[in-house]
């Protein structure tokens, strides 16, 4: 076991501590850079809209939206799986965490241009591959976005209902507040029955979280890659969809935790290996995820050989798309696979955000290679693909706007860290009331509590 970091288990009840906001320099130069990226993902996103083409000019969009999904709003569910597996090394990181529910809510937005740009089911009589059953109920531009609209909503609600213990203050302060306001502090003032009413919908709404995340999962990678690429037949690419993002989710938190440690002391003197060596575990245990369920898919299509199948998989892995399922599978398999095997550089936070840089790059063009080839794909109410597609290259507006997006994510996650107390006080208290170090023999270890 890695030790925690010893400010972690000196926190007491009296006095008690209270975790402060972020304070960012907005004359620094990053600052200013991120601030800038954002200005140019919102610019880029109004020329795209007005410059309205085909449904292949929403190809390079489209996957940059799908690695948002893949990696920013899967990082909650890290948070959940800390709490329900009452994992204390998860403490610090838990409020860093749920705070990518709200960077989440740019998918909204993104998706709605590019469901738009989707041909109908229809078209001269012919149906083309579709997940909806020839259903008219506005699928699939209203299904999705009420989906994704109420995984937002939920992960919302999971952000903000953590965070108030710490946002409202002393009973005297609530009661104080306009009835809106204290309605909107769930009227808080630490009862008992309000602490067991605050984890009991904690966990509920974790768990309807997961449950969205995984059903908007499975509709938008039908919707924007399988229903569009002739001949692509998958029933594990959903499983894939899901596994691949919990990866990204890990390696962005990662990259997080690590940037929050050198540059934000508040945060980073609760952060260090014991986080790594935790979440380098998972990394690598979905590092070995992603090559099972990519050869479980990968061998159905061998065995039949089905020529539209075989055209399918030629397109988006082994010719057309090599380049970028080459950079996928080194950057999410064998990089990782070959370095976090050694404890060195899993238990080591600088060493495991290497890996997990490589990881993210590697999502990147998993999911280019994967949408692009879709949403560019000539005829999807064709059976099969009578030869090849060329590649669909980039221009330098595609190229801005991904960049542009990642500023955005960017400049909203920093905007909350500078309104919400990092990490979770009540949380981190009461850690500390269930962690405690003790001689035992020779040695010193930690003790920990399980209360319930």
């Amino acid at each position: 076991m890695i030790k925690p970091e010893a400010v972690g288990l000196s926190l007491t009840l009296r006095p008690p501590y209270r975790p402060s906001t972020i304070a960012i320099n907005r004359k620094s130069a990053v600052v200013v850079g991120v601030g800038l990226l954002a200005a140019l993902g919102v610019v880029m996103y109004v020329v795209k809209l007005f410059s309205w083409g085909d449904r292949a000019e929403w190809a390079y969009p489209a996957a940059i939206t799908l690695f948002v999904l893949s990696s920013v709003s899967a990082a909650p569910l890290v948070a959940f799986a800390s709490r329900m597996a009452r994992g204390y090394w998860g403490l610090p990181a838990r409020r860093v965490v749920e705070l990518f529910a709200l960077p989440s809510m740019l998918l909204f937005a993104l998706l709605i241009p590019i469901l738009g740009s989707l041909p109908p089911f229809e078209q001269d009589g012919v149906t083309r591959a579709n997940l909806w059953f020839g259903w008219g109920g506005g699928a699939p531009f209203l299904t999705d976005q009420l989906a994704v609209s109420v995984m937002l909503l939920a992960g919302g609600a999971l952000m903000w209902f953590a965070a108030v213990p710490d946002l409202a203050g002393p009973p005297s302060r609530v009661r104080a507040m306009p009835a809106w306001k204290r309605l909107l502090f769930l009227n808080w003032t630490g009862t008992k029955r309000q602490w067991i009413v605050l984890r009991t919908s904690m966990r509920w709404i974790s768990a309807f979280y997961l449950m969205m995340y995984v059903f908007v999962t499975m509709i938008l990678t039908t919707d924007l890659g399988q229903s569009l690429l002739p001949g692509w037949r998958s029933g594990i690419f959903p499983a894939y969809h899901v596994i691949t993002s919990f990866q990204g989710a890990i390696a962005l938190i990662v990259i997080t935790l690590f940037l929050l440690r050198r540059y934000a002391p508040s945060v980073g003197q609760f952060i260090g290996d014991e986080q790594a060596a935790s979440l380098g575990k998972f990394l690598l245990a979905l590092t070995l995820f992603w090559f099972y369920f990519f050869w479980s898919d990968f061998l159905l299509v061998w065995y039949a050989r089905l020529p539209s199948e075989v055209a399918a998989v030629q397109t988006n892995v082994a010719v057309t798309y090599i380049v970028p399922f080459l950079i996928a599978m080194f950057g999410q398999f064998l990089i990782p696979f070959v370095t976090l095997i050694f404890n060195p550089i899993r238990r080591k936070l600088a060493r495991l955000t290497a890996v997990s840089v490589v990881v993210l790059i590697g999502l990147l063009f998993d999911r280019i290679r994967l949408f692009v080839a879709s949403m560019s794909s000539e005829n999807p109410f064709s059976h099969g693909l009578a030869e090849l597609p060329e590649p669909y290259y980039p221009n330098a507006i595609d190229i801005l706007f991904m960049i542009g997006v990642v500023g955005m994510v960017a400049a909203i996650y920093l905007w909350v860290l500078t309104r919400i107390p990092t990490p979770g006080g009540w949380e981190m208290r009461e850690g500390a009331m269930y962690r405690r170090e003790q001689k035992y023999m020779h040695a010193e270890v930690l003790v920990l509590g399980k209360p319930d």
